[in-house]
């Protein structure tokens, strides 16, 4: 007999949605799969930075190993990763408190003691790990977890998802991506502007075309991505070129005879507002941008641009004329379908405060300077 269509929708995505939430909530969940091994494994896991002391108790009295699993970038920054190439899993002595699972997860300021650690450089659950990082970010959370090893869920209470769903929906996300409204908005350095709102349905981000002038699709349409910044876009921070970039960019645009702005939702090249934070506490310690988001178990930059092709493609541009010093945008978008014709250099003015943030995106992530390295 045919499977009756489920009532809200792919079970896939709805679990995940739901994970995410739990994770947020500081719940615990269930990821089925297999180990390095290629055996049936599974992991019941929490959010190590929402994660509280009663459920990590309740982890515990199962009777299972209670672990912390990190990233490969968050294990190196500690040293702890030895040659490891993938998650790396710590094993918690037993009645470890809260505040202890925390720093290891970089939650809290400071180095945790690392005479307390059993580490394990390849956990057979390291597949499980990844994935549950996957979610962990989604949430806009620190991507270490705190977990036991269990092959079922232990009761009812846990919702459960298969690893591959957690891969197959990172993988086609950018077909969640909804038109929600669009309206007149004049701006006091673009006019004729129009504001088009785009929400994405399986995850937290909510992005906007900002569509000065009469952009002409039949050439190559001015288009600035720019990642979203409270700090810099609102605030006017001293710390980053964000907002400078931005009422450049919109001015240039609009001098141009139209073009597209696209506000996504990436705050902190991707890893939110919390830890983008975190990673200013860390840049005041002495780390740079790139090496205080690593400290964090993030990558160097988190984003993806596959939302941005797809808006791009709603609004029916498919050739740009990037306005940007980033040559990883030109590649993705690229990538993605979307021909870029050229580049336009957007630089910003340095600072006491912003000299060694400008310098790590030049020298570190290769952001272009001029024009005459484009």
């Amino acid at each position: 007999m045919r499977r009756a269509r489920e009532i809200n929708g792919d079970p896939a995505a709805l679990g995940i949605d739901r994970a995410v939430g739990e994770m947020r909530r500081g719940r615990a969940i269930h990821i089925a799969g297999r180990s390095t091994s290629g055996a049936p494994a599974g992991l019941v896991t929490a959010a190590a930075e929402t994660a509280q002391a009663p459920l990590v108790r309740r982890l515990e009295f199962t009777g299972r190993r209670l672990i912390v699993l990190l990233t490969e970038e968050r294990a190196h920054s500690i040293g702890i990763a030895g040659n490891a190439r993938g998650p790396v899993a710590v094993a918690l002595p037993p009645g470890a408190q809260i505040e202890y699972l925390r720093a290891l997860a970089g939650a809290s300021p400071g180095q945790p003691d690392l005479r307390l650690a059993s580490v394990e450089h390849a956990p057979r659950c390291g597949p499980l790990a990844a994935a549950g990082f996957k979610l962990a970010k989604a949430g806009r959370l620190l991507p270490a977890l705190v977990a036991i090893e269990s092959d079922a869920p232990p009761d009812a209470s846990l919702l459960s998802l298969d690893v591959d769903d957690i891969e197959s929906q990172a993988r086609f996300a950018r077909h969640s991506l909804k038109q929600i409204g669009q309206s007149r908005v004049p701006l006091a350095d673009a006019v004729h502007c129009e504001l088009a709102l785009f929400r994405d349905e399986h995850r937290l981000g909510e992005h906007v075309a900002v569509i000065i002038g009469e952009p002409n699709l039949a050439e190559p349409v001015p288009v600035r991505l720019h990642s979203a910044c409270l700090t810099g876009d609102l605030l006017g921070s001293l710390r980053c070129d964000c907002g400078e970039q931005l009422r450049t960019a919109v001015r240039r645009i609009a001098e141009l005879g139209g073009g597209v702005l696209l506000y996504l939702d990436q705050e902190g090249r991707g890893i939110g507002l919390a830890n983008k934070l975190r990673a200013y506490a860390l840049q005041d310690d002495g780390l740079d941008t790139i090496d205080a988001d690593r400290h964090l178990g993030f990558l160097a930059d988190e984003r993806n641009y596959d939302v941005a092709a797809a808006v791009l493609q709603a609004l029916g541009v498919s050739r740009v004329r990037l306005l940007t010093n980033n040559p990883q945008k030109i590649a993705a978008l690229a990538a993605h379908g979307i021909h870029v014709a050229g580049r336009l250099p957007l630089v910003g003015r340095t600072n006491s405060h912003n000299e060694r943030y400008l310098r790590a995106k030049r020298e570190r992530a290769g952001h272009l300077a001029d024009e005459s390295e484009a």
